[in-house]
C-alpha cells in the first residue's frame, strides 16, 4: 500500500483564529491529472512521513516548511477495489506557518481559496467528505472504497482520530505508556471481526485503552497477569489460561486476532505461530507488533560506550538489555515473513514506527522509572495521582516521541498477516 502526505497551507481568520482559505492546486501530471487536489506526494524509503510532507511542498510550490509547524490533521485509508495498485495511507495536515510565495510548479498550478468557495465538484469524491471535518478542528481517521469506476464512492468511514498517550500515562510508568499510546493508535482503522482473540493479553490494560468494544478471547499462560485483569472486566467476554503452542480451541475458530508486543517474548514463537494458524479460519487477519533488528542496535548507551572505545562493555550492556526486557526475538521482516509463512499465513503489509530517539527515552525510563516499581508493590499500582497537575511536564517532555507516523528508522514494527 502506498504512503503519502498532504499539506493544506491556511490562512486564519484573525478574529475567529479558524482557517478562512486554504490552498489547493490544479494537478498537472500523474495521479489524479486534471483534479484539484491538496498539495502532497508519495513518501520515499528513505524518508519520514513528515520529512516527505516537507519536500513536497518544497517542490511543488518553492515554498519552505517546517517540521514543527505540521499539525496532524488525518490519517485517512483510501482503496480502489478495481484497481488495487492504487490502495494508499495518505497523512493529511494543516500548516499556518511557511516562507516564501507559492508557485506554480510542473506538477501543480496552485491557488488560494475561501473554506465556502471549495470547489468539491472538481475534486476527488472523498473530499467533500473529510476537509470540512478537518475544517472544524476535528482530527480524524477515515477510510473510503471507491466503486468499480475508481470515481465514485463506495464506502465511508470517519471517526475522531484518539489521542492514546493520556490515558496510557495516567495509568502506565511513562516509557511503557509513550509505546503502548502509539501501538493503540494502530488498530483504530483496522478491522477485527468478531470472534477476536488477544494472544498473550497479559494483565488486560492495553486492551481496555485500545478498543471500545469487548475482545472475545483473551489468553495468556501466566496466573498473576490474568487475576489481575479483572480489573479490566469489560475488556474481554473470556479469559483463558493456557500456553499459546497448546490453545483449547477448535480448527478454524477465530475470525481475527492480535498480539501487542507479545510474540517477542515467547522462546517458542514458531509452535505459537503454528497453533495460532490453526486456530484461526482461512482468510482470518493476525495483527501484531515487536521491536525489530534496530532495537538493540540503537540504544544509547552501547552506542555512547562503543564511542569511548568500550565495544566488549557495549556488547555485554546489549546482552543484559535484552534480557531485562525478556526479548528473546528482536527480527527483521523477513525472518517473521518465513515464520508466517511456515505457520500458514500470508504477509500483507507492515510499517516501522518509534525512532532511534524514542527507543533512548524508553531505554532511560527503565532506570528513571524505577520509583514506579514501588509503588506498585505498596499500592497496586503505577501512578499515584493520575491528575494533570501531576502529569502535565511528563507529557509535554515526552509527547514528541510518542509519535504515530511510519518511519524508515523505526524500532518497532506492526505487522498485518493473514491466513490462507
Amino acid at each position: 500500500m502506498l504512503l503519502n502526505t498532504i499539506c493544506l497551507l491556511v490562512k486564519m481568520d484573525a478574529s475567529s483564529n479558524h482557517p478562512a482559505e486554504v490552498l489547493l492546486a490544479r494537478k498537472k501530471t500523474g495521479f489524479g491529472a486534471g483534479k484539484i487536489v491538496g498539495v502532497g506526494g508519495t513518501v520515499e524509503p528513505h524518508e519520514t512521513v513528515m520529512q516527505a510532507a516537507v519536500r513536497e511542498v518544497q517542490e511543488e510550490l518553492d515554498v519552505e516548511i517546517h517540521e514543527k509547524d505540521l499539525q496532524r490533521a488525518a490519517k485517512l485509508t483510501f482503496l480502489f477495489p478495481a484497481k488495487p495498485e492504487w490502495d494508499r495511507i495518505v497523512y493529511v495536515y494543516l500548516v499556518e506557518r511557511w516562507n516564501g510565495a507559492p508557485k506554480p510548479s510542473r506538477e501543480i498550478d496552485p491557488f488560494w481559496v475561501k473554506l465556502d468557495e471549495i470547489p468539491y465538484e472538481e475534486m476527488w469524491a472523498d473530499s467533500a467528505e473529510w476537509l470540512p471535518e478537518i475544517f472544524s478542528g476535528r482530527q480524524i481517521l477515515g477510510r473510503f472504497s471507491f466503486n468499480g469506476d475508481n470515481e465514485t464512492l463506495g464506502q465511508v468511514e470517519i471517526q475522531d482520530d484518539q489521542d492514546f498517550l493520556w490515558p496510557q500515562i495516567t495509568s502506565l510508568p511513562y516509557f511503557r505508556a509513550m509505546l503502548r499510546s502509539v501501538e493503540a493508535s494502530y488498530y483504530q482503522d483496522l478491522d477485527l471481526p468478531e470472534p477476536v482473540l488477544d494472544l498473550g493479553s497479559g494483565d488486560g490494560h492495553f486492551a481496555s485503552v485500545a478498543f471500545d468494544f469487548p475482545i472475545n478471547v483473551g489468553l495468556d499462560p501466566w496466573w498473576e497477569p490474568l487475576l489481575e485483569s479483572q480489573r479490566y472486566a469489560q475488556s474481554y467476554q473470556g479469559l483463558v489460561q493456557a500456553d499459546g503452542a497448546r490453545m483449547p480451541f477448535p480448527d478454524g475458530y477465530f475470525a481475527s486476532a492480535l498480539s501487542n508486543s507479545v510474540l517477542e517474548h515467547i522462546p517458542h514463537i514458531d509452535a505459537v505461530l503454528a497453533e495460532t494458524g490453526r486456530v484461526m479460519r482461512p482468510g482470518a487477519v493476525f495483527l501484531f507488533c515487536c521491536p525489530n533488528q534496530d532495537y538493540s542496535q540503537k540504544l544509547w548507551l552501547p552506542a555512547a560506550l562503543k564511542r569511548m572505545g568500550l565495544q566488549g562493555l557495549a556488547e555485554k550492556y546489549r546482552d543484559w538489555f535484552m534480557r531485562i526486557s525478556r526479548t528473546e526475538h528482536a527480527d527483521p521482516v523477513e525472518v517473521w515473513q518465513a515464520r508466517l509463512e511456515a505457520a500458514g499465513f500470508s504477509l500483507e503489509r507492515y510499517w516501522h514506527y518509534f525512532s532511534p530517539q524514542s527507543l533512548h527515552v524508553l531505554e532511560w525510563g527503565h532506570y528513571l522509572g524505577a520509583a514506579s516499581l514501588l509503588t506498585m508493590k505498596l499500592f497496586k499500582r503505577w501512578i499515584l495521582a493520575p491528575t494533570r497537575w501531576n502529569l502535565w511536564l511528563t507529557e509535554k517532555l515526552i509527547r514528541p516521541y510518542a509519535r504515530t507516523e511510519p518511519r524508515p528508522d523505526g524500532t518497532y514494527t506492526f505487522f498485518i498477516a493473514r491466513k490462507r
